[in-house]
């Protein structure tokens, strides 16, 4: 079953700022979602209303608004609300007219441009980091969730030019003392399977097949 909620703030309880709508993970699990979006730095309308939340120690709340209804119900309830709340000037952050996502979701090339020249040199400052990173603490991605990333990761390829970016990224990092022994302490005892391992294997061997084509 599906519901459909709202997010408002503890600084402004009483305004709604986002509808949305969740599946069987529940409530929690989206509000979860959106503070993580929010914390690697996702440039929307949404996004960045978290983050100023979170930056003036402020709480997202999420207020189940129906429940108990089918994926598709869900939908149309979704856009009832949002038109609704739109008409009472609450400015809501959400980017479409509800339902699958994408129903009233039209972006000239000017908007595709503004977008990606207010992304562009965009930092989070450490402090928000922090904040986010707190409220995200000891979440677990569940065995759906990683399989899904999984799926969606397995078999891409980097073009050479993808490549020599991440290279470009990644020159002359140095990891603090820190950061190292953190990285460690995760991985201490830590015993692979034999699946993995062979998986782990598997992928060596498809970097070293794919870096000699590169050759």
């Amino acid at each position: 079953m599906a519901c459909v909620y709202s997010l408002s703030s503890s600084l402004d309880p009483g305004v709604v700022r986002y509808i949305g709508r969740a599946n069987k993970d529940g409530v929690g699990a989206r509000l979860k979602k959106h503070l993580e979006e929010a914390r690697y730095g996702i440039r929307t309308h949404k996004n960045n209303w978290v983050r100023s939340v979170v930056s003036a120690d402020g709480e997202i709340i999420a207020t189940v608004l129906e429940s108990n209804l089918t994926w598709k119900e869900s939908g149309v309830r979704e856009m009832f609300y949002i038109a609704h709340h739109r008409d009472a000037g609450d400015g809501l952050t959400n980017m479409t007219d509800g339902g699958e996502g994408i129903v009233g979701l039209v972006r000239s090339a000017e908007h595709r441009a503004n977008l990606s020249a207010s992304g562009m040199g965009h930092t989070v400052s450490e402090e928000t980091r922090d904040k986010l990173r707190a409220a995200n603490l000891g979440k677990i991605p569940s065995p759906d969730t990683l399989a899904k990333r999984s799926t969606a990761l397995r078999g891409r390829v980097f073009s050479a030019e993808h490549r020599a970016k991440l290279s470009a990224a990644l020159l002359g990092r140095t990891l603090t003392p820190e950061h190292c022994a953190n990285m460690s302490a995760a991985t201490s005892g830590r015993t692979l399977t034999a699946e993995h391992r062979a998986n782990i294997s598997a992928g060596l061997r498809r970097h070293d097949g794919i870096q000699d084509k590169v050759k």
